[in-house]
């Protein structure tokens, strides 16, 4: 599968905080997560050759050839996208349960993950989570789901009951 290569906000931290460009111990510099949607990457595809965005860059500090990245946004200019999403949202009369942020876009993956069936350890790495128990968060809400979607009944007809236990079908 192709690949996004992600910082995530920690690790953006940590950056600020290195001296001498040493990596803390124990630190990833990045976390590779699969794009497993062939539409979505086929719709990449096409956009970074029809507006022939470089892959590489010449890193002008060390002269050394890296890959580029192909946004070069903030995350204040994602809050801001997605404010004004939910105000126009908000002017269809669409409302939201929950506050819509960058973090509702990462549970909701993990959930979307979980639906399909990715094991707990694969989304562990996924997410970038040191502990599993960081992870079980979401089997939580998603047992809550099944369990609801599924409508486990515990009553039955007597006469059914009756033959269950004296053997028949």
């Amino acid at each position: 599968y192709p690949f996004v290569q992600l910082a995530t906000l920690k690790q953006r931290a940590e950056k600020a905080a290195r001296t001498a460009g040493r990596m803390p111990s124990g630190s990833q510099p990045h976390r590779l997560v699969p794009l497993s949607d062939n539409q979505y990457v086929s719709e990449l595809q096409m956009m970074v050759a029809t507006l022939k965005i470089p892959l590489e860059r010449r890193n002008r500090r060390t002269g050394r050839t890296e890959k580029a990245r192909l946004w070069e946004i903030t995350d204040r200019t994602v809050r801001t996208w997605i404010g004004e999403a939910v105000e126009a949202a908000a002017a269809d009369d669409v409302t939201f349960s929950v506050p819509v942020t960058p973090h509702t876009f990462r549970h909701s993956y993990a959930m979307h993950m979980l639906y399909a069936g990715i094991p707990l350890k694969v989304l562990q790495a996924l997410m970038g989570h040191k502990s599993v128990s960081s992870t079980e968060v979401y089997t939580k809400v998603f047992a809550l789901d099944v369990a609801a979607r599924h409508r486990v009944q515990f009553q039955m007809p007597g006469a059914d009951a009756v033959a269950m236990l004296k053997g028949g079908s």
